[in-house]
């Protein structure tokens, strides 16, 4: 049966790597300073006493290559498009699981860069599947591919998250790496659950800061209205009180993909609109893996299999936050209708109707899954 994977030592809670590999500048860390060259403070703390602090010194990025066992020139490989090839040196960490096909992996990371445009300094996680095929994704860097954080900028936290697909032997591992210098080093922390950053590292939107929808939003929906500019970068909306919920882009580009959370037993319907109701099953959608439509996107989709005994609080923001990505950058207004039931009658379950819910929450966080990344076969 799928499920997640647990690493040894994922949240580095021995206080040191016990259970990993390294390479380069790597330690087992508490709360930390990252100090940027403008002079500005990034204070990071893991999810609970310890994380992995990575440092892009050490190691020349040859030497990564062959840690990981890739191919010498498959990290530049993946800058050469963005016009980035000059990776010199950094720091690289990895474990090896046994898996299933239909098991999840997850960890939490967030990227600090010390350096200034036109220095790229990029971020990476490696996926080796059992038949050797390997997915190389940039997580972030100054100026993308990935997530551009700008001169001295930072990510936010965010989780690199894949469902895998073969019986056997995976390595997971996350490098960071300085481009065309060896000074000024980006960093990169790791962990099984997110940390936090002061002052605040998720700009306006995120999940710490969140947007709220309209004022005078209608009874029976929440309608919000923003503007897409890298469509595949989620946007996320909190419903907070629900056993499913529908999706229905008013105007602008169709929804691309849908990003689950982990409630209940992580497994959710979803379903296609056949132009009268939603009767098309799409298939079973993942907690924190990208669910993808059809290459044109749907306009509107529905999510069902939200446990009632989950009895989701509706006093929390942040009950249930999912993402969309979309296939196009535009202006977007989307409505969103909860499907709730009445649970004062437990044993005798009415059916589900589309009420409004309270506090509801827009939250536009940014991800590059399948972004910036490249897959081959090592020889």
């Amino acid at each position: 049966m799928a499920a997640p994977i647990s690493l040894i030592n994922q949240g580095f809670e021995t206080g040191d790597l016990s259970g990993w590999d390294t390479i380069g500048q790597v330690v087992a860390a508490g709360p930390t300073t990252v100090v940027t060259n403008n002079g500005t403070n990034y204070l990071i703390s893991p999810n609970e006493s310890s994380m992995a602090f990575m440092d892009s010194f050490g190691a020349s990025v040859s030497e990564i290559e062959s840690f990981f066992g890739i191919a010498s020139g498959s990290f530049n490989a993946t800058q050469t498009p963005f016009g980035n090839s000059s990776l010199t040196n950094g720091s690289a960490i990895s474990q090896s699981f046994v898996a299933s096909a239909g098991d999840t992996i997850d960890m939490s990371w967030n990227y600090a860069a010390r350096d200034y445009i036109p220095f790229t300094d990029p971020s990476f996680a490696v996926l080796i599947a059992p038949d050797g095929t390997t997915q190389i994704e940039t997580l972030a860097s100054t100026t993308g591919p990935g997530l551009a954080t700008g001169s001295d900028g930072i990510s936010g936290v965010f989780s690199f998250a894949e469902e895998l697909s073969q019986d056997g032997e995976y390595t997971i591992g996350f490098a960071v790496t300085n481009s065309s210098d060896t000074i000024l080093n980006a960093t990169l922390f790791l962990d099984d659950a997110a940390g936090e950053c002061n002052p605040s590292c998720n700009e306006l939107g995120s999940p710490e800061n969140p947007l709220l929808p309209e004022e005078d939003d209608t009874p029976d929906s929440f309608d919000f209205s923003f503007t897409v500019t890298e469509p595949s970068f989620p946007i996320f909306i909190d419903p907070i009180v629900a056993v499913g919920y529908d999706y229905v882009v008013n105007s602008g580009p169709n929804v691309a993909s849908v990003i689950l959370p982990e409630i209940g037993d992580g497994i959710f319907d979803v379903y296609g609109w056949d132009g009268s109701d939603y009767n098309l099953f799409l298939g079973e959608a993942l907690a924190n893996i990208a669910f993808d439509f059809e290459p044109d996107g749907v306009s509107q989709f529905q999510v069902k299999g939200i446990e009632v005994e989950e009895m989701l609080d509706p006093s929390d923001p942040a009950a249930f936050i999912t993402g969309l990505t979309f296939v196009e950058a535009g202006d977007v207004d989307i409505s969103q209708i909860a499907i709730t039931i009445d649970t004062d009658d437990l044993v005798d379950v009415p059916a589900p109707s589309s009420l409004g819910l309270l506090g509801i929450s827009l939250i536009m966080m940014r991800s590059i899954r399948k972004k910036a990344s490249i897959s081959f076969m090592n020889k």
